[in-house]
């Protein structure tokens, strides 16, 4: 059989999904300073805080840190999944926060970078930090032994992030306009706050 008769097989190729984003090779040593320097003095002020705090505010901390991860988390996923169409008509009519909206949604790759990686393996660090802190406060004052309180409050440290997540991804993905909204107006606040 000659090997002209075989049929050439076709190249099937994906197109690029249409989006107005910004990349930035800068925002990546920006990033990577940025991180080491905020994850150094959170981690600075948690273990000085924890030193004067009792149990309950400990736990309470570290509720805290957990929530903000969750919170930052979701701002991150809504800013990659929202859209920019609606935002031009608010603008033209002179919505609040629609202009900074399209700017959040312009500027996805560093939002989502700064919520879900810089601010949310910050939180990471942290909560792990206090997670540590707190065991050799729960063992000091039981009398605990063995590593069982160390693995049970890992555990639990990281059932809550990962679930607070993975919750919050669907919401944050079925709502990313709204969110997008709700941050671009409190851009359009700090703005016009910061003129006065």
């Amino acid at each position: 059989m000659d090997k002209s008769d075989i049929p050439k097989r076709k190249k099937f190729t994906v197109p690029r999904p249409k989006i107005n984003v910004s990349i930035s090779h800068k925002w990546t040593v920006t990033v990577l300073i940025l991180s080491f320097v905020l994850s150094v003095f959170f981690s600075f002020i948690t273990s000085m805080l924890m030193e004067s705090l009792t149990l309950l505010f400990a736990f309470l901390l570290l509720l805290i840190i957990i929530a903000v991860n969750i919170f930052f988390d979701m701002i991150g996923t809504a800013v990659q999944s929202a859209e920019e169409r609606p935002f031009h008509s608010l603008a033209a009519r002179k919505v609040k926060g629609a202009r900074e909206s399209i700017s959040v949604i312009r500027h996805a790759p560093q939002l989502a970078n700064m919520c879900c990686d810089v601010i949310g393996d910050i939180a990471g660090i942290i909560s792990g930090a206090t997670t540590a802190l707190i065991v050799t406060e729960l063992v000091a004052v039981f009398h605990l032994k063995g590593i069982l309180p160390s693995l049970i409050l890992t555990g639990l440290v990281g059932a809550l992030t990962i679930g607070g997540k993975a919750m919050s991804k669907g919401i944050s993905m079925q709502n990313g306009n709204a969110i997008v909204f709700a941050v671009g107006k409190i851009m359009y606040f700090l703005k016009h706050l910061r003129r006065r």
